[in-house]
């Protein structure tokens, strides 16, 4: 694949699982998993061609992110597109990604933030 071929994607969402390789980080079977997502305790992306992955910034400690499921219910009121999330989550304010805040225990700072940016979105 040339670099003019590569997604501009894989350098905002960075690296991902597949599902049965997050399930297996997480300790969980891939019905658990689908479960997860349908939850929004995590989050999946699915490409232009149907394979669905799993960005890694969401799991340290074989654990899924906290507040994430919080986070993502609220980007969901502004737009339905988990692409869009995952580019939030990894976006800076202040100098700190959204997934650094959160992995510090952050939660209201991010809550914050994602009410406002979702509200944005339904503008």
């Amino acid at each position: 694949m040339r670099d003019s071929e590569v997604s501009p994607w894989a350098s905002i969402v960075g690296p991902c699982y597949t599902s049965k390789s997050c399930a297996d980080e997480l300790g969980l079977t891939v019905p658990g998993l689908v479960r997860a997502t349908q939850e929004m305790r995590a989050l999946r992306l699915t490409t232009r061609d149907g394979i669905e992955l799993h960005p890694s910034f969401q799991i340290r400690d074989r654990q899924l992110l906290p507040g994430l499921e919080q986070v993502l219910l609220i980007l969901q009121t502004g737009l339905g597109d988990p692409w869009t999330w995952a580019q939030w989550l990894n976006a800076e304010v202040d100098g700190r990604r959204h997934v650094n805040k959160l992995w510090a225990g952050n939660l209201e700072v991010v809550l914050r933030e994602a009410r406002h940016d979702a509200w944005a979105w339904r503008s």
